[in-house]
C-alpha cells in the first residue's frame, strides 16, 4: 500500500511498510475479572484507560464509576480515589479518558471536558490540578515530570503541548497530518502519545497508519508507517485513503476504517499499538515496525479491547476490555 507520506513533512524520512500476519493466536490470560469480584467497589464499569507503574501496580481510569482504581501486580484491588465528593474528583471522559504514571508513581489524569490535568500521589492523595487551553486526547509524562498532551482542536497547527507538573507551559511541537479544520478530517489529526525510558515521545494517529518518534525537545527523529489489515479496508476505500484525498475533500462522508486505540512502550523500549480492538502492531525502540498480527478473543467471547499498556518491567502487555470491565495479559509479545 503506497501512502502519500511526502506531503506530511518536508523531512525526507523513509517509511517502512510490512504485511499483516492474519489471525495469529495469542494466549490471553485473565488478570482482573469484574464478574468474579464480590464487592461492588471492586467491579469496573466501562474502564477507559490503564497505566502501569515501575512497581508493577496498575492504575485504571474507571470511567463508568468516575474514579481511579489501583491494583497490585497480581490483580488484587488495593484502593480507589478521585471518586465523586473527594478532593480532585475525576469526571467521566469516555474514549478520550487518559492516564499516566511517572517514575515516582504519581498519577496524572486528563479531564478532556474541563479541560484540565489532575495529579495524585500513589496512595490517592490529591496533589494539584491545572487547566489547559484546549481539549486533549492523550497524556504522557517523562522522567522530568514534563507532561505531554495531544491537543484536539482545529485552531492550532501543533499536535503536542508540553507543561510542567505545576502547569507552566513549556513548548509545543508536531506537525498535523492535514490542515486543521472542523470537518470529518479532524479525526486524522487526533494523536495518541507515549514516552519511552529515555524521554523520547512516540506519537500515532487515531485513523492514520503512522508512528512518529520525537526527541524530548520535540525534534522529529523518525516516522514509520504500517499496513492497514486488508479485512478493515475495501479496495474502493483503499484507493481513496490518502492524505491528499482528505485534504481536498474535508467534507467527505468517508469513514476511516482504521481506529488506533492505544500506544505504549515497555521498559526495553519495545512499543505496541492496539488497532480496531483486536490487532496489535509491535515496533522497535527506533520506531521501526517489526510485526503485526491479530489475536483471538479469549473463550470466544465478544471482547472489545480499547486500551493496551506495556509493563515496564517485562514484555507483558495488558489489554483492557471496556465492555466487560476486565483486564487480560498477553505475555511476552
Amino acid at each position: 500500500m503506497n501512502f502519500l507520506l511526502s506531503i506530511i513533512l518536508p523531512l525526507a524520512l523513509a517509511a517502512q511498510v510490512i504485511s499483516a500476519i492474519p489471525d495469529a493466536p495469542v494466549r490471553l490470560v485473565p488478570f482482573y475479572l469484574s464478574s468474579q469480584q464480590r464487592e461492588v467497589k471492586m467491579k469496573l464499569a466501562a474502564p477507559a484507560a490503564i497505566a502501569v507503574a515501575r512497581s508493577g501496580n496498575i492504575y485504571v481510569f474507571d470511567d463508568g464509576n468516575s474514579r481511579i482504581v489501583k491494583l497490585d501486580t497480581r490483580g488484587n484491588f488495593i484502593s480507589e480515589f478521585g471518586q465523586s465528593g473527594s478532593a480532585g474528583a475525576v469526571k467521566r471522559a469516555g474514549f478520550n479518558a487518559s492516564i499516566a504514571v511517572d517514575q515516582n508513581e504519581n498519577v496524572y489524569v486528563s479531564d478532556p471536558v474541563s479541560p484540565k490535568v489532575s495529579i495524585f500521589s500513589s496512595d490517592g492523595t490529591f496533589q494539584r490540578s491545572f487547566r489547559v487551553p484546549f481539549p486533549m486526547t492523550s497524556i504522557a509524562v517523562n522522567r522530568k515530570q514534563e507532561i505531554f498532551l495531544a491537543i484536539d482542536t482545529a485552531r492550532q497547527t501543533e499536535l503536542i503541548y508540553v507543561f510542567s507538573e505545576t502547569g507552566k507551559f513549556l513548548r509545543r511541537f508536531g506537525e498535523r497530518l492535514v490542515r486543521p479544520s472542523e470537518g470529518p478530517d479532524r479525526a486524522l489529526n487526533r494523536a495518541i502519545v507515549a514516552c519511552d525510558a529515555k524521554d523520547n515521545l512516540f506519537v500515532t494517529f487515531r485513523s492514520w497508519p503512522l508512528i512518529r518518534k520525537y526527541s524530548p525537545a520535540g525534534t522529529l527523529i523518525a516516522e514509520n508507517q504500517f499496513t492497514i489489515p486488508s479485512e478493515l479496508i475495501s479496495e474502493p476505500q483503499r484507493n481513496s485513503y490518502s492524505l491528499d484525498f482528505f485534504s481536498k475533500h474535508a467534507d467527505s462522508s468517508f469513514v476511516p476504517p482504521l481506529i488506533t486505540h492505544s500506544i505504549s512502550l515497555n521498559g526495553a523500549g519495545v512499543g505496541y499499538l492496539l488497532l480496531n480492538a483486536h490487532s496489535i502492531v509491535i515496533f522497535a525502540p527506533s520506531g521501526a515496525v517489526q510485526k503485526q498480527f491479530h489475536f483471538r478473543a479469549p473463550r470466544d467471547r465478544d471482547n472489545v479491547f480499547l486500551r493496551l499498556v506495556g509493563d515496564v518491567r517485562s514484555r507483558t502487555v495488558y489489554l483492557l476490555d471496556t465492555r466487560s470491565g476486565e483486564i487480560y495479559q498477553a505475555p511476552k509479545l
